[in-house]
């Protein structure tokens, strides 16, 4: 076969599947259905690729086969590996045949608040665009997804795949800032932070130190503990702070001081999970809807990226990880 996108790569796109990590949990998924011995046999990153790019000299092995025709019922794997480009009659009568209810509608699952929280039940609200503070070329805008809480009042205590997703988000804002990012440091906030500061440098950062923001609670605001890590690094350097979420408080002008205290020549850059809303929607109509607005452009950062918004009270991150 030449090397040419396939079918496969535009119905995974169209269902948001397209990452490797977010198209083996499928796989695994539909795998637990058709044969539980097959959970876990997703193809490699590499391979999974040239699935997407046709760059395929055969079929793959069979079991694959049988798990990407049960994920698209009515299509063999040779029809799903075919080239496409963007009118393919295979596709069109895939949809067709989806919204006239001849194949099985993808599975939607309710919140049940007396579920466990393993990653089984989806969290996210809609996705959508806000314009957040940057300050070399003014707002940029950014894609995030709302937190709905279905129990108003209440932290939304978030599930590992929420956490996960809202990691990835943050990645995917970096990576289309419109200029690559030669981080420095990577700081995390607290041990929240500090779970994702660690996976962004990883990712996305060429594994950059790793630095610790480690916070008190005190009368009036917080203060920096002693276990405190700050790496060296020559002047000019560019620094990513990693916090879980963002209220009223200004805690986060206060630390960005701290930081910029120690490293004054450096350019900062901040990287929330979650942003609260100042009203009952989970949804920000704009930045300035969000609780902490004025404090963050008070920060002036170079740029900001934020995974998602809540409603107050707010959401609390997996194990209650502070």
């Amino acid at each position: 076969m030449a090397p040419h996108p396939t079918l496969l790569k535009f119905l995974l796109k169209e269902r948001h599947l397209q990452g490797y990590r977010t198209f083996c949990k499928e796989y695994d998924r539909v795998a637990k259905k058709v044969d539980i011995d097959l959970k876990g046999n997703y193809p490699s990153k590499a391979q999974f690729y040239r699935w997407l790019s046709g760059d395929l000299i055969s079929l793959p092995y069979p079991d694959h086969c049988r798990i990407l025709e049960a994920m698209f019922p009515g299509r063999s794997a040779a029809q799903l590996l075919e080239p496409y480009d963007g009118n393919s009659e295979a596709a069109t009568e895939l949809f067709r045949a989806e919204e006239e209810e001849l194949l099985p509608k993808r599975e939607t699952k309710e919140f049940n608040p007396g579920q466990l929280s393993t990653g089984l039940v989806s969290q996210l609200g809609e996705e959508f665009s806000l314009a957040v503070p940057r300050a070399e070329y003014g707002d940029s805008k950014i894609e995030l997804v709302s937190l709905p809480n279905p129990q108003p009042g209440r932290l939304l205590d978030l599930n590992w795949a929420t956490f996960g997703f809202g990691i990835e988000r943050l990645g995917d804002q970096i990576k289309h800032l419109g200029s690559r990012l030669d981080v420095d440091i990577c700081f995390g906030i607290n041990e929240a932070g500090l779970v994702m500061a660690t996976f962004l440098s990883s990712s996305r950062f060429s594994r950059c130190p790793i630095g610790y923001l480690r916070c008190n609670k005190i009368k009036g605001g917080i203060e920096l503990d002693e276990a405190s890590v700050f790496p060296v690094v020559e002047d000019h350097a560019t620094i990513v702070l990693c916090d879980f979420e963002v209220k009223h408080s200004d805690a986060i002008g206060y630390l960005a001081k701290q930081v910029r205290s120690r490293y004054p020549k450096a350019d900062l850059y901040f990287a929330v999970f979650g942003a609260m809303t100042t009203g009952d929607e989970a949804r920000a109509a704009s930045f300035d809807n969000l609780a902490g607005a004025q404090n963050l452009r008070a920060a002036q950062f170079e740029a900001i990226f934020i995974a998602a918004t809540m409603s107050p009270p707010g959401i609390e991150p997996p194990l209650e990880l502070r």
